[in-house]
């Protein structure tokens, strides 16, 4: 489409440039006649031809006329309006003086010259026929003795008339070659940057605008040929996806001017890694693709991986600002993982992903069973879209027990989907999925406004004071509408604000944005609960506690389960109670499932308890059900 549009406006220009050498030319005809017309002018006042004069005049008149109406788009009409007046006065010349004999017949040829090189072809033809209609006129009224022509006798006076007319005609034949001979040249030279253009436009074609590499259709077509080079040979091709980490980051930050300065300076540094025999492109945003040819083995393509991450671990220097960068390398061989550029092409990227799962800066070699897992992936993520309207989603509770007195005070809501192929799978199957395709933020409004439903209900059958615990996703709170969705849960539902507690985790509470704090404190004002959950196992911060002001510390399983027998994790519940208590902060232990560590949890000072010795999350109904049965203690 884009060449389409250059190779439009390329002909649109040439076809300009011809349209104003075109009427530069008629307008100069228009001149020329103009003066042959005042030089009759002249002649025919001198000899007493006054009728002749004042038809001359009046031909002059309408040219001029016509020259100033149609100053810009009008010399067509001006030139053709003389050039026929000059053939009709010509003729009227002949007819008065002497027919045939006259000398003004030899200029017939020249004003159908004139005609066929600088105006229409419908006007040629005119021109033709109304000469062809004068000299037949002539010769009939000759033939028939209407009309007597007698010839001026040869003398000065005839020899000046035809030589005129011999010179202004050759003049004009030789100003009409010089015109062809510059148009001819002009041509060329339209030729020749039609040419250059061409090939600039070819060069587009198969290349990236931004970084001059190929593109994925001239990539493609390189590494076909590498592919059969090497089939012939018995060879061995690797095929490198390649894919910058935290680009987006850098883009958002700085704008999108510098994230093209980025990306031509990567491509420029991995310019320099490839061979001429390799095969470099650029496949998306922050996605290049290299195609290695004649490797020995696959040592040499994790080398050449290796290589590449060093050049683009080095800093950049974009707007005065030192930006340090990384890659994720996905690699794929020819012919283990495919024979063809397309399967090697999604292999490496399917080994790219892994690598960015796997913490990014790496590189990982593609695997048989990476290419069913991303199948397994693209299932999920489909079948995830529908699952919503397809009420396969369900929130199971956990209860949340306090440890003095043994009551109930709440549950945590865990999602669980219902999966028509799966069977009923938990968040570890299909949370990630969720928040890389953008689904968790749907998905986090539902289970918000299923779980105050839940709570509200909880009420209406007498077990006043039960909260209800939800985990919000890092998604959600990047989102600037996180306050409405609880504000719009909570009034369509009628639940207290009290009553809901949202979980954050402690990478989440590392965001410093102002945005974040104020929608932190506007949840608060709110009078919704704050707790962090797995407490110890992110970046703990004792200043973040204060700062968020959050009401709970949920502690981690892994520090909880062996607290019997291991001292050390004892130790660290034993100062993350304390501490929390010192702070005014509840304190819930996840993770309990035996009654010793029940005991040492409440002769630590343990606030809160959930885990499988109280109850395994079950569905609404049954965790109802266990309510009812423990309201003597709710």
């Amino acid at each position: 489409m884009e060449t389409a549009a250059i190779e439009k406006g390329e002909g649109e220009a040439f076809s300009l440039r011809m349209r104003e050498r075109q009427h530069r030319r008629l307008r100069l005809v228009s001149h020329l006649v103009i003066l042959i017309l005042l030089a009759v002018e002249t002649r025919a006042l001198v000899t007493g031809e006054y009728v002749a004069a004042a038809l001359v005049a009046i031909i002059l008149s309408s040219i001029l006329l016509t020259l100033r109406l149609n100053a810009k788009p009008g010399p067509d009409y001006a030139a053709a309006f003389a050039l026929v007046s000059l053939t009709a006065l010509l003729g009227y010349s002949m007819w008065s003086n002497q027919g045939l004999y006259s000398g003004a017949l030899i200029a017939f040829p020249t004003i159908l010259v004139i005609a066929g090189l600088i105006t229409s072809e419908r006007l040629f033809w005119g021109l033709l026929t109304l000469m062809l209609i004068t000299v037949a006129v002539i010769s009939i009224a000759a033939a028939l003795g209407y009309h007597s022509f007698h010839p001026l006798p040869m003398g000065l006076q005839r020899w000046m008339v035809v030589s005129s007319i011999l010179l202004l005609s050759a003049g004009t034949i030789v100003w009409l070659m010089r015109e062809m001979r510059c148009m001819q040249r002009s041509l060329e030279s339209e030729v020749k940057r039609l040419r250059c253009s061409q090939a600039k436009l070819t060069h587009l074609a198969g290349h990236d605008a931004l970084t001059g590499l190929s593109n994925r259709a001239s990539f493609n077509s390189h590494v076909a040929r590498m592919i059969e080079m090497a089939g012939q040979r018995k060879g061995c091709i690797a095929v490198l996806y390649l894919d910058i980490d935290n680009f987006k980051t850098i883009n958002d930050s700085l704008g999108h001017s510098a994230g093209d300065e980025l990306i031509q300076a990567i491509a420029s540094r991995l310019s320099q890694v490839v061979r001429d025999a390799d095969a470099l492109s650029r496949h998306g945003a922050d996605e290049f693709v290299m195609a290695l040819a004649d490797v020995e083995d696959l040592q040499t393509a994790i080398r050449v991986a290796q290589r590449m991450q060093t050049v683009i671990s080095q800093p950049f220097e974009v707007n005065a600002k030192q930006l340090f960068t990384s890659l994720s390398v996905g690699i794929a061989v020819f012919p283990d993982d495919g024979t063809d550029v397309d399967t090697l092409v999604r292999k490496s990227e399917v080994a790219m992903f892994q690598a960015k799962k796997a913490g990014r800066n790496t590189h990982i070699v593609h695997q048989a069973d990476m290419a069913s897992d991303n199948h397994d992936r693209l299932d999920i993520e489909q079948a995830l879209r529908h699952a919503i309207a397809r009420d396969e989603l369900e929130l199971f509770y956990q209860p949340i027990i306090a440890l003095r007195g043994d009551r109930l005070i709440g549950a945590e809501a865990l999602l669980r989907w219902r999966h028509p192929g799966y069977g009923l799978l938990g968040p570890d199957r299909f949370m990630d999925v969720a928040e890389q395709s953008g689904l968790i933020v749907e998905i986090g409004e539902w289970v918000l406004g299923q779980a105050c439903r839940e709570a509200v209900r909880w009420q209406t059958e007498g077990l006043k004071g039960l909260g209800v615990s939800v985990n919000l996703s890092a998604v959600q709170l990047r989102r600037n509408n996180l306050e409405t969705v609880v504000a719009d849960a909570l009034a369509s539902t009628g639940l207290g604000a009290a009553m809901l507690e949202l979980e954050l985790t402690e990478s989440m509470l590392l965001e410093k944005s102002d945005q974040f704090l104020q929608l932190l404190r506007s949840l608060k004002q709110m009078g919704v609960k704050l707790a962090i959950d797995d407490f110890g196992t992110g970046y703990s911060n004792l200043s973040y506690l204060q700062r968020f002001q959050v009401d709970r510390l949920k502690i981690d399983k892994s520090f909880v389960s062996h607290i019997g027998s291991n001292e050390q994790n004892r130790a660290i519940v034993t100062a993350v109670i304390q501490m929390a208590h010192s702070l005014k902060l509840e304190v819930t232990a996840e993770g309990i499932e035996h009654q010793l560590v029940q005991r040492i949890l409440t002769s630590l000072g343990c606030d809160h308890a959930q885990g499988y010795l109280f109850s395994r999350p079950v569905e609404a109904d049954r965790f109802l059900e266990f309510a009812k049965a423990h309201s003597s203690i709710a």
